[in-house]
């Protein structure tokens, strides 16, 4: 990783493990007993892929750069970028990078994981696939995209929609993830695959295998694409049958449910992050994360109460919580959610997520970050389940090399 003058070095004093996590947990700071349950009404009160182990020497030095959200942001002049970064996924190159890719086809870059700057604002034109679709309507747009590596290639895969106008999945190609991407249009529309809301593409990896969790409270489902992952295993009527339903439910709109699935891997377990309630409305914003887990990652994947996501429904969400700014009047976030997740050199687990904030009079969504501490149960969350906001605090931890 590229270093900034402001980093402050720390010597190992013993062996890290790049995907060996902690062995000691931290226990879950107190919330009022309303917010602790896995089930939590959407009108409850407020709330004030793995890699193989890689062995680094004693000598090497981490660093850690020190952050408050929300993150600082900067255009090509290099002053503030003030406009929205919604749906973030990270992910980690292989040229010393760290890209966060967000709605609108809007590309971040980063050499220290706290500070970005604004490496492309459109990424790859605008699709035209689905305008067919939705004739004479305007805002198509890419929404909520991932970025994966399968062989020498990577590749990213978008949602095609507007508010009410889902289209469906596509998916460009590059031979560095900085692009240039070329755009190979659909993977699927929601008619073909049998989901009404399919956006939200995740990826994961594993053992040769690549799936792809997609969906947004209308279910969560999960199918595998083929090796090289510009097509579905086993062809698209094949994937329609035997998708999974991972969270949530088919049925009508229900924002007591998900969208903006996560996955992760951790000691044996899957875990899938998921965002409930309302993204995108300021103060009114109820969004917030929960978590579950599986030793499958076809499910069923279950809170630290044994619920099952699939059983949420009709203003239950069930979950661990893991993030939540709350309702009302005086908070300084509203609307948390929508994550993804770095694992740093020391093992350490941070989640990047979006959010309204006051600084701008909660305009628009920007981008924030914050630690996973980890219960005694074994489930993720933030630290008081609350956003920090203008709190200095040290970022993620990475091996200079």
């Amino acid at each position: 990783m590229k270093r900034q003058k402001s980093w402050v070095g720390i010597l190992l004093t013993a062996l890290l493990f790049g995907c060996s996590p902690k062995t000691s947990v931290s226990t879950a700071a107190s919330v009022p007993a309303s917010e602790t349950p896995s089930a939590v009404s959407v009108s409850s009160a407020s709330v004030s892929a793995p890699n193989s182990v890689s062995e680094v020497s004693t000598s090497m030095v981490a660093y850690q750069a020190d952050y408050s959200n929300p993150l600082f942001v900067t255009n090509a002049s290099g002053m503030e970028y003030k406009s929205e970064v919604a749906d973030p996924a990270l992910v980690r190159g292989d040229d010393g990078y760290l890209y966060i890719f967000a709605t609108g086809r809007i590309v971040l870059r980063s050499d220290d994981g706290v500070s970005f700057s604004l490496f492309s604002s459109s990424i790859i034109d605008r699709p035209t696939w689905g305008d067919a679709m939705y004739p004479g309507t305007s805002g198509i747009e890419v929404w909520a995209p991932d970025v994966v590596k399968v062989g020498d290639q990577w590749i990213y895969y978008y949602a095609l929609s507007g508010w009410g106008s889902c289209c469906g999945i596509g998916y460009a190609t590059a031979d560095q993830i900085s692009g240039p991407y070329t755009d190979q249009g659909k993977l699927f529309s929601y008619s073909e695959i049998g989901v009404n809301n399919a956006i939200d593409p995740c990826l994961y990896q594993e053992d040769g295998h690549l799936y792809m969790a997609f969906g947004s409270f209308q279910g969560i489902y999960l199918v595998e694409l083929t090796a090289d992952g510009m097509g579905l295993e086993g062809g698209l009527s094949y994937q329609k049958e035997h998708k999974t339903l991972i969270a949530g439910y088919a049925g009508d709109w229900d924002g007591s449910t998900y969208e903006g699935t996560y996955l992760i891997k951790k000691d044996g377990y899957y875990y899938f992050f998921g965002s409930a309630g309302t993204c995108c409305e300021s103060t009114a914003s109820t969004y917030r994360v929960y978590v579950a887990r599986s030793k499958s990652i076809t499910g069923p994947y279950l809170d630290q109460n044994g619920h099952r996501l699939t059983d949420s429904r009709s203003g239950t969400t069930y979950g661990s919580l893991v993030v939540w700014a709350g309702t009302g009047d005086g908070h300084s976030v509203y609307g948390p959610g929508h994550n993804s997740v770095l694992k740093d050199d020391e093992g350490n687990y941070w989640m990047y997520y979006h959010g309204y904030h006051a600084g701008d009079n909660y305009q628009t969504r920007h981008l924030l970050l914050d630690k996973l501490l980890w219960d005694t149960k074994g489930f993720p969350y933030v630290e008081n389940y609350v956003p920090s906001y203008q709190e200095d605090k040290q970022g993620p931890a990475f091996v200079a090399i």
